[in-house]
């Protein structure tokens, strides 16, 4: 096994712990708080903003075929 692998998905939590706080967060009405838990969120879960992003691009792939996105 190489050296510089990484092999951040023993060190992390449930998948669905993360979908669920971050549904949570998704969740509040006022922007401007929904920014400052989403900020928090990353700061404090540092090793699981590529995966919760990961996901979200998975989930929710962009549409190139929609003209109104041009």
């Amino acid at each position: 096994m190489a050296a510089g692998v990484c092999h951040a998905r023993s060190s992390m939590r449930d998948p669905e712990i993360i979908e669920a706080e971050l549904i949570e967060i998704s969740a509040i009405a006022d922007d401007s708080i929904k920014f400052e838990r989403l900020v928090a969120w990353c700061a404090t879960h540092p090793d699981e903003v590529p995966m919760a992003l990961h996901q979200l691009l998975v989930r929710h792939p962009k549409h190139k075929s929609d003209p109104t996105h041009s």
